[in-house]
This record gives C-alpha cells, sequence and structure tokens, in this order.
C-alpha cells in the first residue's frame, strides 16, 4: 500500500511540473516496469490485482485531466499522445464512454466548419468541393480511429454517429430547409465524375473515387433523395450518350445494389440494359433498311424504368425526319407485334450543318425542337411567331423559350432586337452573319431555369412517393399483424423503412388515409388498436 501511495504521490507531482503528453509517457513507462517487477520477482496469481492497483493511480485519478487535455490533443493533431491516453484509458472500461463522447462531438463540430467553409457566401455550393470536404474529415478521423484507437468498436461508433449527424444536417441543408441536400449534392457529383467532360487529374483512379463515393452514401439518411437525382442524371447521360464508361455505370449500380439490395438499383439495371438492348435493335434496323441511314439511331426506352413522363403535347416531326421516324416504327411493329412506341422528342436530339458562306462551316447540336425551328430556314430567312407555332405544333410558351435559346446564340434575330418580353408578335430572321471560331457548337445547354425547376419536381416526386411507400408498409405490417397497438405500429414501420427517416407525423396520417379508405380500422373501445380489414 505504502508502494502505491508513493506511485499516487510520484504521479501527481509529476503533473504538477509537466503537461498531460509528457505523463502519459511516465505513465506507460511506470506501468510498464511494475509488470516486468510482477512477472520476474512475484507470483502470478498478484498480478491482475496489482495492475488495477497501479491503473487506479496512474489513470483512474487522473481522469479529469486527461479529459480536459484530450481535446485539445484533438485540436493539435496529437495522434500518437491521443493512441497513449487511449492505451491507459481502455484499462478503465468507464473511462472510454466519455473519451467516445468527446472524439464524437469533435468529429461533428469539425465536419459542421467543413461544410459551412466550403458553402460560406456561394449561392450555389459546388457538389465537388461538398464531397471532397465531408471525405477529407471522414478519412482523417478514420485514419485516427484505425491508428490511435485500434478500431475499436466503440470509437468506430462515434466517427459513424457524426459522420452521419454533419453530413446529413448542416449549414447547407438549414440554407436551403432541405435535409435531402446531402444526397442531392452526392448524386450530382456521381453525375460530374461519370460524365465525359469529367476532369479527373492524372494517376487519379475513377473507380476508387466511386468507392470514396460509397463511403459517403453509407452515411447518408434519405437515400430515396439520391437514387432519384442519380436516376435522373444517368438517364440523361445514357440518353445523350455522355458516359464516361459504361463499365463504370455497371460498377456504380452494383455498388449501390450491393449496399441497399436489388429492388433499390431494379430501375437503374434495366435503364443500364435497355442501352445494350438497343444498340443490338440499331444494328438489326440497319441491315432492315435498303440503304443505310447514316447517323440516324434510335434507344427504345423500358415504360416504368426511365425518369421521362409520357409526352402531353403535340408536336410535327420535320419532313426531313419523318421517313426514318416512320421506317423505324414499321421495323419495330415487325420485330414486337402487340408493343407501341411513345416517341420523346424532347429527348431526342440531332446534329445541323450550317453553311451559309464559302469556307465557314459549322456544326450545330440541337434538341430535336430547335433542329424542327431551323430545318424551316432552309425554305426562307423569316417567319412570324404564328407561321413556326403551325409549321412546329410547339405550344407558344415552349416555343418562345426555344427561339430566345436560339437568338442568344446569334443563329436567329428578333426583327425588333430587344431582349425580354414574349416574342409572340415579332417576326423571327435567320442571323445571315453568323459566325463562330467553334465548328462544333452544342446549342441544347438545358435551360437554368428548367434545371432549378427539375430539382424542385425531383424533390416534390420524392415527398410524394414517400406518402405512398409508408401507405403500403404499413399495410403490409397490419396484413401480416392483423391487431397491433399505434406504438409498436409506429416502431416497426420506423424499423423498416430502410431508405429514409419518416416523420412521426406522417406515419400518423398515413395511418388516417388507410382508415379512410377502410384498409384498417380502430378497435371499438380501444382507440390505440388497429385491426386489419381483409
Amino acid at each position: 500500500s505504502s508502494g502505491i501511495n508513493a506511485e499516487y504521490g510520484e504521479s501527481s507531482s509529476f503533473l504538477q511540473q509537466n503537461p498531460v503528453p509528457e505523463y502519459l509517457k511516465q505513465a506507460q513507462k511506470r506501468l510498464r516496469e511494475e509488470m516486468d517487477r510482477c512477472d520476474k520477482y512475484l507470483d502470478e496469481s498478484t498480478r491482475f490485482e496489482l495492475e488495477q492497483k497501479c491503473v487506479h493511480v496512474l489513470v483512474e485519478k487522473h481522469l479529469e485531466l486527461f479529459f480536459a487535455e484530450f481535446v485539445n490533443l484533438l485540436d493539435n493533431d496529437k495522434n500518437e499522445d491521443i493512441g497513449r491516453m487511449y492505451e491507459l484509458v481502455v484499462r478503465l472500461p468507464t473511462g472510454l464512454q466519455h473519451l467516445k463522447n468527446l472524439l464524437e462531438n469533435h468529429i461533428k463540430s469539425v465536419g459542421l466548419k467543413a461544410v459551412e467553409a466550403c458553402g460560406r457566401g456561394k449561392e450555389s455550393v459546388d457538389p465537388k468541393e461538398y464531397v471532397k470536404a465531408l471525405l477529407e474529415v471522414h478519412k482523417k478521423y478514420n485514419d485516427l480511429v484505425t491508428t490511435s484507437f485500434d478500431k475499436n468498436p466503440i470509437f468506430v461508433q462515434a466517427l459513424d454517429k457524426a459522420c452521419t449527424a454533419f453530413m446529413n444536417k448542416n449549414c447547407v441543408s438549414e440554407s436551403s430547409n432541405n435535409t435531402g441536400k446531402s444526397p442531392e449534392l452526392l448524386a450530382k457529383y456521381c453525375n460530374l465524375l461519370l460524365k465525359k467532360s469529367s476532369r479527373i487529374s492524372a494517376g487519379e483512379d475513377l473507380e476508387s473515387i466511386l468507392s470514396n463515393v460509397m463511403v459517403i452514401f453509407k452515411y447518408i439518411l434519405e437515400k430515396d433523395v439520391f437514387q432519384r437525382f442519380y436516376r435522373s442524371l444517368l438517364a440523361h447521360r445514357l440518353v445523350n450518350d455522355t458516359s464516361v464508361s459504361h463499365d463504370l455505370e455497371g460498377t456504380m449500380i452494383s455498388n449501390l445494389k450491393q449496399e441497399c439490395g436489388f429492388e433499390y438499383t431494379s430501375k437503374l439495371q434495366k435503364m443500364y440494359t435497355d442501352t445494350h438492348t438497343s444498340r443490338d435493335l440499331n444494328d438489326r434496323f440497319h441491315e432492315f433498311c435498303s440503304s443505310p441511314i447514316p447517323g440516324f439511331s434510335v434507344m427504345v426506352l423500358s415504360d416504368g424504368s426511365w425518369p421521362f413522363p409520357r409526352p402531353t403535347s403535340e408536336f410535327n416531326v420535320p419532313p426531313e425526319i419523318q421517313m426514318y421516324h416512320e421506317k423505324f416504327s414499321t421495323f419495330y411493329d415487325k420485330q414486337h407485334s402487340g408493343r407501341k412506341l411513345s416517341w420523346l422528342y424532347n429527348q431526342s436530339k440531332g446534329e445541323l450543318e450550317w453553311s451559309r458562306k464559302p469556307k465557314s462551316t459549322h456544326r450545330f447540336q440541337c434538341t430535336m425542337f430547335q433542329t424542327s425551328i431551323l430545318l424551316l430556314f432552309n425554305h426562307r430567312d423569316s417567319y412570324t411567331f404564328e407561321e413556326l407555332q403551325s409549321n412546329t405544333a410547339l405550344d407558344p410558351e415552349r416555343l418562345d423559350q426555344i427561339l430566345k435559346q436560339l437568338i442568344s446564340f446569334n443563329v436567329l434575330k428578333s426583327s425588333s432586337g430587344t431582349e425580354g418580353g414574349t416574342l409572340a408578335a415579332e417576326n423571327i430572321d435567320l442571323n445571315l452573319d453568323f459566325s463562330s471560331r467553334k465548328i462544333r457548337i452544342n446549342l441544347a445547354m438545358p435551360l437554368k431555369t428548367e434545371a432549378k425547376q427539375e430539382t424542385e419536381q425531383t424533390h416534390q416526386s420524392v415527398r410524394e412517393d414517400r406518402n405512398l411507400v409508408i401507405q403500403a408498409r404499413v399495410v403490409r405490417i397490419m396484413k401480416d399483424r392483423k391487431r397491433l397497438k399505434h406504438s409498436l405500429l409506429l416502431a416497426e414501420v420506423l424499423q423498416q423503412l430502410q431508405n429514409f427517416q419518416p416523420s412521426v407525423q406522417s406515419i400518423k396520417k398515413a395511418i388516417g388515409i388507410l382508415i379512410d379508405k377502410e384498409y384498417i380500422d380502430r378497435v371499438e373501445n380501444e382507440n390505440d388498436v388497429y385491426q386489419y380489414r381483409a
């Protein structure tokens, strides 16, 4: 006992004269020395009790100082000292919980500051910068947990909880009043990586970068938002043939399937398969034609898998294209009797050659709607708005937007030359003086207003789908259980829904709708109990 008291007196004196990191080294040394002496001179049965007493005086009595210093060590990235503290405190099971809480709060705070830094003073957040900030924080503290905490499950859990917290709720999500902002930005970052225009630094492996994306995806709570945005962006990459690699598209779908299961990726997989099927179909179509049709191809998309709505407005296919359109329809009917094609002209595109001046040839990449307008100017150099509307059958609002876009590229010009307002009363003229240093010019750039509107519509459709998913889950549970208390039903719904976390209020609303639809009833004289109606 006197030896133990001497140890405590020595440790207290050393702490008064030295910083905590130096004490950690000294405490490790003294503990090893005591255990070595025990192994050499004492009976083995005394080892456990001696170790416990040494830990008590060298560690447990100074825990408050350890905890106070722990945050400073984290702030200054003193990983070796953190490792020493862990090796000492791990001998006291009760001490680890407090260290775990301190680490969790620290990681969360660092994560929130990193997100704030990449979003500060910006109207919109760059998906690449946002995901990079999240990854840097995760990598830093994942390395710390691996090296300094020996992958102790308690500290792995602290890392996971902190990352889940700051990745889903931060200043970016709060400024947009949208908890689905992180999955949206992550999906858009994937789009940047997987498009042909992606700028990957030399030496970077795109497949390993996609693996890092899955690290962030694991922490995303609203995975249904990610799926909806990813599906929309994948659809445009596949339809516009802008994927950097079809193999990488397949790899990413496989990664998502491994994380979330077959149902989560079934539509993505079907879209991916459709692109390969369409290539074979186009080969057979060109064999079917008596003479080759250069540059003409059709993608046949499975109804229900792609995020493109069926066309609701009329459109007159340009006569120059109508012949090929009818020829493919005839071919397809022979290949698949009973199936009906619905043409998505708003997703179609083409390439036109401009050659008004000698030695001045340009190639315009256009949407089908732009193509239908520009082809008319092969016959005349000027049209009224009404004439263009009559020839194309485009609704006036859409026609107005497309004409303004073509005017902004200086391909067309309005008779008044003024900007703003509607073009309905204007003459639209071909700009015979058009010139550009570029040979290939992409006129099919999406409008900013359209992109913003599409984002808002995507979030709205997610909210609507969630209501149906919650209702379906309640029905499935009640069909299986027949009779269930309100609290237990809420708990089961929350437990079973993996791709998002519904609010209790949304579940209650779904239950109310199902009662009105007579899928379930409240049990008479037991208002908190429901029963399934067969």
